[in-house]
């Protein structure tokens, strides 16, 4: 049995089908199994703060894909993995970020917590999520056919959650991944502009992409209502890294980890067209 933390987040909503594509047994973790409708895998409730639920969810579990939220204590991360020891688990696969390894990064604090308890580890560090897009920025791009980001000109290998889901298919069913820490980034790197041209060809219209400040970021998402103005600010402090050129550079990962090239932005586009036309 693989567990998958976070079930309805990015990853693990892409990551769950695909291991039951590939005849796997899934539990799908999450702090509300009643919203989950599921083909071939468990719902289970999963919540870092609530102990019961994580010795309920280990139970049989062999494997687990471990999705650390921003606003867990690494104590209480620690404590799941002493339980995941404690069960049997014999195998974590750590979603980190690309960078983590620099500077005062909470999961680089994960990282760590994961490295010293004692099971066997794994660690995938994605890019930018190209599900930003249809996801974080969906009122904007199809309300008021743009989007703001206080990144400047600056490029960045966005890589397509289904192709991490892939990734991670492959460290949890096959053997040779022990240790390792794999960076994973989509085929290209591209700019702000190059992310509104691809969108702007799958949607037939013109999309544009704004640079702003961190200002101009939380008045943009707050004015769409994609967030408040709290967690506006907590997105546009992790900015930074791409401002300096840290989020641009290529890696061969995720064709070493699934045979293939990952999905390019106009592929994005054009499969999620559908989001941005509601």
């Amino acid at each position: 049995m693989i567990l998958v933390t976070a079930a309805t987040g990015n990853v693990g909503r892409e990551l769950v089908p695909q291991l039951v594509h590939a005849g796997q047994p899934v539990r799908a973790g999450t702090r509300h199994p009643e919203q989950l409708t599921l083909d071939g895998a468990e719902a289970v409730r999963f919540d870092f703060g609530d102990e019961a639920s994580v010795r309920a969810a280990l139970q049989g579990v062999r494997a687990v894909y471990l999705v650390v939220p921003e606003t867990i204590e690494m104590e209480q991360v620690g404590r799941s993995l002493d339980l995941m020891r404690e069960a049997g688990v014999q195998q974590v696969v750590l979603q980190s970020g690309f960078g983590a390894e620099q500077g005062d990064n909470p999961l680089g604090e994960a990282e760590d917590v994961v490295r010293d308890s004692g099971l066997s580890w794994t660690i995938l560090r994605p890019n930018w999520f190209m599900q930003n897009y249809n996801q974080m920025f969906q009122k904007g791009i199809r309300e008021r056919h743009e989007f703001a980001e206080p990144a400047g000109e600056h490029p960045t290998s966005f890589i397509d959650t289904r192709d991490i889901a892939a990734a991670a298919v492959t460290v949890l069913t096959q053997p040779g991944h022990d240790g390792e820490v794999y960076p994973l980034t989509g085929p290209q790197s591209i700019d702000r502009h190059a992310v509104a041209a691809a969108l702007s060809e799958a949607l037939g219209h013109s999309i544009t992409y704004r640079p702003v400040d961190d200002d101009g970021f939380v008045e943009f998402m707050t004015s769409t209502g994609e967030s408040d103005e709290e967690e506006a600010r907590a997105i546009a402090a992790i900015y930074p890294p791409i401002r300096a050129g840290e989020t641009a550079s290529l890696t061969p990962d995720v064709r070493r980890l699934t045979g293939r090239e990952g999905h390019t932005i106009g592929d994005f586009a054009r499969h999620y067209r559908s989001d941005w036309e509601r």
